[in-house]
């Protein structure tokens, strides 16, 4: 038992710096978001930030459309209708989202290429 504690508390801290820098990586994002981007490389970093939000976004909706095609299949009608509804809304949630994302993306884009 103290053993696989041990491998845990280790394998925790070798995944740790990459997590922070993860972390730190995205709270930069943030902050250029909000305070404004003032140069193409800014520009730049938060256009492939709103790419990747927006292949995230398109990723969940293929999952909720999946299990809306699989509650499709359910042979109980509330739950059939009720969660197949359910999930074909998440899925337009997320194709909308995937679009907004991809505006801002070439927003910054553009913006890059001005400077």
């Amino acid at each position: 038992m103290r053993k696989i504690a041990v491998a845990l508390v280790l394998g925790f801290l070798a995944f740790s710096p990459q997590i922070a820098v993860a972390q730190t990586h995205e709270a930069y994002l943030e902050e250029l978001a909000i305070e404004g981007a003032d140069t193409p490389a800014k520009h730049e970093a938060l256009a492939a930030h709103y790419h990747a939000k927006a292949a995230d976004a398109r990723a969940e909706a293929k999952r909720h459309e999946a299990m809306a095609k699989s509650y499709g299949r359910m042979a109980k009608p509330v739950q059939k209708g009720m969660m197949q509804q359910h999930c074909e809304k998440l899925a337009a949630d997320a194709k909308d989202e995937a679009t907004q994302y991809d505006g801002l993306a070439k927003a910054h884009e553009d913006e890059a290429k001005k400077k």
